[in-house]
C-alpha cells in the first residue's frame, strides 16, 4: 500500500536555504519508490516529516498524534542557535519536537555531538545524515580538455576563488571575506568572487559580488573557478560547500567550521586567519591536482543523501 509522508516544508522554486534543496530532492526521490508526498495535515498520513517546528508546526503535529496515535515522526534538525550573532533562542523548541520524534536525523556528525552532549538525549533514537546535492546540475567540467587545464597553474596564474551563501549573516565568513577585501587592495595570485548575499554591514572595493542564484545558473558560474572558499562558523552542515565541490573545485575552509570540517578535510585544507589562509592557497595551488582528484562525487550527491534517508523511513 502506497504511505502518504507529509513534509512541513513546501519547497520553493528560487534561492533559499538548505531545508528547500532537501525537501525538492528527497520528495522526487520518494515520488520515484511511489510515495505519496503532501504539505498539509490531511486524513491519512503514515509519516510526518518536521523540517522546521517553527510556525506552530509543533503544536499541530501534536494535535494530530493525539487523533493518529499510529503515525511515525521523523524530525530532521539543521539548525543552532550558537551559529547566529544574536539568539533566537530555537533550541528549546527543537528539543521539545526531538521528544516526540519516532527518530530525530542531524545534518551533521557535530551537530548529533552538540546537541546530544548539551542535552543529555542519549536516550533517544538519534542519527546523522550528510546533506547532498543534485549531481544532475551541480558536476565538475565534462570536457577533458577544460579538466586537464585546470589541473597546472603557471607561475603567473590568477587563481579563482569563489564562495556562495544565502544567508548574509556574519558567521557565514565575513570576519574572513572582509580580511580578503583588504587585502586585495594590493597585488595578489587569487581573485576572489562572492555569490549571495553579502553582509549589509560591510562593502567590499575589491571582491567581485555577484547576485544570488541557485540550480543551473548557480553551478555553471561555480565550474568556472578554482577554488571554493569556507570560511562559515558553527555551521551545523550547509549546501554550499557541497555544490562548490560537486563542481569540482578542491576546498578552503576555516577552523571552528562545525559540520563543514567532516566533509570539507577530505578535500582540501584548512586555515586559521587570513595569514593561514594565503599559506594553505599556496598549498593547494601547488597540489592542485592531488585534491582536485580526490573528490568523491557520489558521496556528494543527493542520490548517497536520499538513499540514506530512505532506509530511515522504511525501517520506522
Amino acid at each position: 500500500m502506497t504511505k502518504k509522508i507529509y513534509f512541513t516544508l513546501k519547497p520553493l522554486n528560487r534561492s533559499y536555504g538548505g531545508g528547500n534543496f532537501f525537501v525538492k530532492n528527497m520528495t522526487r526521490y520518494l515520488k520515484s519508490k511511489n510515495y505519496t508526498i503532501v504539505y498539509d495535515l490531511e486524513p491519512d498520513i503514515d509519516i510526518i516529516f518536521i523540517i522546521d517546528p517553527r510556525r506552530n508546526i509543533y503544536e499541530n503535529v501534536v494535535e494530530y498524534k493525539e487523533k493518529s496515535p499510529n503515525v511515525k515522526i521523523i524530525h530532521r534538525v539543521n539548525e543552532n542557535d550558537i551559529k547566529r550573532e544574536k539568539t533566537i533562542n530555537l533550541e528549546p523548541l527543537l528539543i521539545k519536537t526531538m521528544k516526540i520524534a519516532n527518530i530525530v536525523v542531524f545534518v551533521s556528525k557535530w551537530l548529533h555531538n552538540y546537541f546530544v552532549e548539551k542535552y543529555k538525549l542519549q536516550g533517544l533514537n538519534t542519527t546523522y545524515i550528510i546533506n547532498g546535492c543534485d549531481e544532475n546540475t551541480f558536476y565538475p567540467y565534462k570536457n577533458e580538455n577544460i579538466s586537464k587545464k585546470k589541473l597546472k597553474f603557471k607561475q603567473n596564474d590568477k587563481i579563482r576563488i569563489v564562495t556562495h551563501h544565502f544567508s548574509s549573516n556574519y558567521l557565514k565568513g565575513f570576519h574572513i571575506y572582509n580580511e580578503i577585501d583588504k587585502l586585495l587592495n594590493k597585488e595578489q595570485n587569487f581573485e576572489f568572487t562572492f555569490i549571495g548575499n553579502y553582509n549589509e554591514n560591510y562593502k567590499p572595493k575589491n571582491i567581485n559580488l555577484v547576485g544570488p542564484c541557485n540550480g543551473d545558473r548557480l553551478a555553471k558560474k561555480l565550474r568556472n573557478f578554482d577554488i571554493y572558499l569556507t570560511a562559515t562558523q558553527y555551521e551545523p552542515g550547509a549546501m554550499h560547500y557541497l555544490e562548490g565541490l560537486s563542481c569540482g573545485l578542491p576546498v578552503l575552509y576555516c577552523i571552528n567550521g562545525g559540520g563543514t570540517q567532516e566533509v570539507c578535510v577530505k578535500y582540501g585544507e584548512e586555515f586559521s586567519d587570513i595569514k593561514s589562509f594565503l599559506e594553505k592557497l599556496n598549498f593547494i595551488r601547488n597540489h592542485y591536482e592531488k585534491y582536485y582528484k580526490k573528490i568523491d562525487y557520489n558521496y556528494l550527491s543527493r542520490k548517497r543523501c536520499s538513499a540514506e534517508y530512505f532506509s530511515v523511513i522504511e525501517n520506522l
